[in-house]
Order: structure tokens, then C-alpha cells, then sequence
């Protein structure tokens, strides 16, 4: 007898259990958007855009959102919205069983700021162009001067990403300056002098020699002692004290 209950009972489950996966797929569908949430991932490191300014654009581009069926909600045409911000590296947009809709947001990293005739801009870690943010300002290293001298552009940026791929580097450039030859120089963050760093040609050469004369080469009162240090002569650091 006890035996036949379970089957009956089993049975009884087997019936009502297309049954309760319809009312859960049934009430998914009809589940309404009641909130938007947004999260910047890398906010404390940059804040080109804000949660606040997230979920107002969404707002604005989709203004009877709230309310709406969220199955009804194409996530895939509202990522691709967010995407084409030059601030915005990646978007991500889902919703939970809550209710709440989910929009995700990395920014672009800058690498540099950059000063030429025609204004001012950023260049990200892929060297691609990044407007200014009328609410923030990163503080990264600066490139300014004769920028548009260069023989070649991308070495700017080549340039920029080798100072900010080593600490110390990162830590001790501060600027990079185009002269009227189209030559790179250096602004040191410490020490009253400047780096005539010249072209790219043996770059990571003249990084090495550099890094010996900070280390290894002067003592702490001569930081201040020469205003010009050159490593445009192949095999030798030129120091000067004149200008």
C-alpha cells in the first residue's frame, strides 16, 4: 500500500511539474522593470562617467523603460548605445529575477594627455583618440609642443606607453615635450633639469643609461646641479649645467 502511494505520488509530481515550470517561465516573462542599477567597475581609478549619468541616459534613451516587461528590453541595442561613448570601453547589460535592470560599464583607460594646435585630447591604452570630460581630468603624463613636427605619430604614443609600463619611469616622467625638430624631450618630475631623449632610436638603451645616472650616477645635491641631460649621442650621457 505504502509502495503504491509513492508512485501515486510521484506521479502527482511528474503531472504538476510541466505545470510549475509554466508559471515560472510565465511570470519571468511578465516580470516588469521596477529599477536601474549601474556599476562602474574601475570608478576609484577614473570617472569619466558616473552611475548617476548611467542611468539618466538610459532614461533618456529608452523613457518608458520602467514598467516595461523585461523580456521586452533589447539588452544587446543597449550595450552597443553605451559602447559608442569614446569613454567606454565595454558594456554589459542583464537584469535579475528582481526586477532590477543591470548596466555594467568599463572605462577606457587613458594613457595620455595630449596638447596640439587643435586643442586637446587623451590617448587610451590602444592609442586611440579620447575627448576631455568636462567633470574630471585624469592625471597621467602629458605630451605638449611642436606635436605636429613628428615624422611619425604612433611614436608619441609608443613613447608613452614604454614610460607608463615601468613604476619607476611612471613615477619620475611627468612630461614629454615635441621641439621645433620634431625630437623628444623629457620633464623629470624630480630634478631641475631636462631629458634630450632625441628619436626612439635605441630606446630602451637610453631608458637603461638613464636609469643608471638616477641610480647609480649622481648623489642627491647634483639632481638640482645640471639643467640639460642628453642621450642623443650613441654610448654617452651628455650633463651640462647651462642652459
Amino acid at each position: 500500500m505504502k509502495k503504491i502511494l509513492k508512485i501515486g505520488g510521484l506521479g502527482l509530481l511528474l503531472a504538476y511539474f510541466p505545470v510549475i515550470l509554466a508559471f515560472v517561465s510565465f511570470d519571468k516573462h511578465n516580470m516588469l522593470c521596477r529599477d536601474i542599477e549601474s556599476e562602474i567597475s574601475d570608478s576609484m581609478a577614473n570617472r569619466f562617467i558616473t552611475s548617476q549619468e548611467v542611468r539618466d541616459l538610459v532614461l533618456e534613451k529608452y523613457p518608458d523603460i520602467l514598467g516595461t516587461p523585461l523580456y521586452d528590453i533589447n539588452t544587446d541595442d543597449m550595450e552597443h548605445f553605451f559602447e559608442k561613448y569614446s569613454a567606454i570601453e565595454n558594456c554589459e547589460v542583464y537584469y535579475s529575477v528582481s526586477g532590477v535592470l543591470h548596466v555594467d560599464i568599463t572605462q577606457k583607460k587613458p594613457l595620455l594627455r595630449v596638447f596640439d594646435k587643435n586643442g586637446s585630447y587623451y590617448l587610451d591604452k590602444k592609442g586611440d583618440k579620447m575627448p576631455l570630460s568636462s567633470s574630471y581630468t585624469a592625471h597621467v603624463l602629458v605630451a605638449n609642443g611642436y606635436i605636429e613636427r613628428l615624422k611619425d605619430k604612433n611614436d608619441l604614443f609608443e613613447l608613452a606607453k614604454f614610460i607608463n609600463s615601468d613604476p619607476f619611469w611612471r613615477s619620475q616622467i611627468e612630461q614629454i615635450y615635441v621641439d621645433r625638430k620634431g625630437e623628444f624631450n623629457l620633464i623629470p618630475r624630480v630634478g631641475d633639469h631636462t631629458v634630450e631623449f632625441g628619436s626612439l632610436n635605441r630606446m630602451e638603451t637610453k631608458f637603461r643609461n638613464l636609469k643608471a645616472l638616477y641610480v647609480d650616477g649622481w648623489d642627491a645635491r647634483e639632481w638640482n646641479l645640471y639643467k640639460k641631460v642628453s642621450l642623443k649621442y650613441n654610448g654617452q650621457i651628455v650633463c651640462s649645467k647651462g642652459n
